[in-house]
């Protein structure tokens, strides 16, 4: 028996665990996977590269954004997971019209990606596993903190978007995770602004971190940083909750990577 709630504060139980589940966000279907219990995967969108095999051997729901309802209604799912940024709210309402049960969480801060990982787990009927996880991923990344802070306290600018530009606001998680790795996150506004370079210039940033994605950007664009220091950073370290958090450390351990400082 499993009693609980979304972070909409929407309830959801049930007396057996889920048998057919949709995954939504690629970083919910990773950990699901590592969660044990990829065979009650039925449907997941095109953007859910890891483990790869799963966008070949489920069926694809469509994208993260625009989902097919009606695919997923085919699949007849007794749990749908989602994001209440990555997905879009008259989706997950249809579907919930439906009937189909829906579990949206909202990850903004490292300490809610930790919990996350327990509260997926009892969700999904793995409860062990998935506090387990949770108490690897913590102890990782507490231990790492205070091992190397590869951010060393700089003023940094974290970018998402080109053409406009786009940054990582103070309410995204990515801003979580860079103060938790060090850095001084820049800008204050909240979602995802578009601020031009120059006011990146303008506000004194030491750095700009140009993510891998979901704009593909390559060190054929530091030379549009308006000189200031530049490099490529992997977008999934920054922006994947879940249990691709295992792999941060690591990664945080063996900084900087390449750029123009």
């Amino acid at each position: 028996m499993y009693e609980g709630m979304d972070d909409r504060g929407f309830p959801i139980q049930w007396e057996q665990p889920p048998k057919r589940i949709v995954s939504l966000v690629p970083s919910l279907s990773e950990t699901l996977v590592d969660l044990g219990v990829e065979d009650a995967i039925v449907g997941v969108t095109r953007f859910c590269n890891r483990p790869d095999h799963l966008r070949r051997e489920k069926t694809r729901v469509g994208g993260t954004k625009g989902v097919k309802v009606d695919v997923i209604m085919g699949l007849r799912p007794d749990l749908v997971v989602a994001n209440l940024e990555e997905n879009e709210a008259q989706d997950i309402m249809a579907l919930e019209i439906a009937g189909v049960p829906c579990w949206v969480c909202d990850v903004r801060t490292v300490e809610r990606a930790f919990r996350l990982l327990s509260d997926l787990g009892a969700l999904v009927g793995e409860a062990n596993r998935g506090e387990l996880l949770e108490k690897e991923v913590r102890l990782s990344w507490t231990e790492g903190r205070d091992a190397f802070a590869p951010g060393q306290g700089k003023k940094a600018a974290y970018a998402v978007w080109r053409n406009p530009w786009m940054w990582a606001g103070s309410d995204a998680y990515i801003q979580s995770v860079l103060r938790w790795w060090g850095w001084s996150p820049w800008p204050e506004e909240r979602r995802y602004p578009e601020r031009l370079m120059e006011d990146v210039v303008g506000a004194g940033v030491d750095e700009v971190l140009l993510a891998s994605e979901p704009f593909p950007f390559k060190e054929a664009h530091f030379e549009e940083c308006g000189g200031l220091a530049a490099r490529i950073v992997d977008g999934e370290a920054f922006s994947w909750y879940g249990s691709r958090m295992r792999h941060v450390p690591q990664q945080m351990a063996s900084w900087p990577a390449s750029g123009t400082d």
